[in-house]
């Protein structure tokens, strides 16, 4: 059975938007957009498993697990034709939704989404899980900061978890969305290349990029403009 999924709500507007966030965040990342939102849609801004309020389940092994317990929570909230809008981990979950339950999601917005996968990081996270921290920590300056991210050194309980993500790889899954897609992507995003950006474009036919301004946190530097591409593409599909 599903565990509870703690959410925060916004708005009264017909038209719903669920926010899905990234990997050591939660659903309050999103609150800087909702200033600009609110008054227009029904916004909705969940902690995904193991994050925020939310309780972690060890059943969970993978970004389709995640995106299997949203479809419930989705289903038993009786939300139809969202727009759902996933940044980085949840950019992915987001992907995932839309290809398996295409008739729950009307638009798809990913900004910096994950599933692209990256072989150097892959290997990078192999290495962390067989070598001690007081090894690493010998290293060089350069090693040492790649082998010792805030991800890798902050998951907890989730480690297992994140050594799955990072071997996921998603591009079948994004070739497979129908729904019209706005990608957005920081212009210097340190943690995925925007390169990443391009090539989900040609996998997901009808689908747009808008590089912006900012890291891969754009919502964060920028909330006003972000929802402003969000509500364009909800309205009328421009950016």
């Amino acid at each position: 059975m599903t565990k509870e999924i703690n959410y925060l709500g916004f708005g009264q507007g017909n038209k719903k938007i669920i926010f899905l966030h990234g990997w050591q965040a939660n659903g309050k990342s999103f609150l800087p957009v909702v200033p600009y939102l609110y008054k227009k849609y029904k916004i909705f801004l969940p902690d995904l498993p193991g994050f925020g309020k939310s309780k972690f389940n060890p059943k969970l092994k993978s970004s389709f697990d995640y995106a299997e317990e949203i479809i419930k929570w989705i289903k038993g909230k009786k939300i139809k034709n969202t727009y759902l809008t996933g940044h980085s981990f949840g950019g992915k979950i987001a992907a995932i939704i839309a290809q398996k339950e295409p008739q729950l999601v009307k638009k798809l917005i990913l900004i910096a989404p994950s599933g692209i996968k990256n072989k150097k990081l892959s290997v990078l996270y192999r290495i962390k899980a067989i070598i001690p921290q007081r090894i690493i920590s010998t290293f060089s300056p350069f090693l040492k900061k790649l082998l010792a991210s805030r991800d890798y050194k902050e998951a907890g309980k989730l480690l297992p978890l994140l050594k799955n993500l990072v071997k996921e790889d998603l591009q079948k899954n994004f070739s497979e969305i129908k729904a019209p897609t706005l990608i957005i992507w920081g212009e210097n995003d340190k943690e995925l290349n925007k390169e990443n950006g391009k090539t989900i474009k040609k996998l997901i036919k009808n689908s747009k990029l808008k590089i912006v301004e900012g890291d891969h946190f754009p919502f964060l530097e920028n909330p006003k403009k972000i929802a402003k591409l969000i509500e364009n593409f909800i309205e009328n599909g421009k950016d």
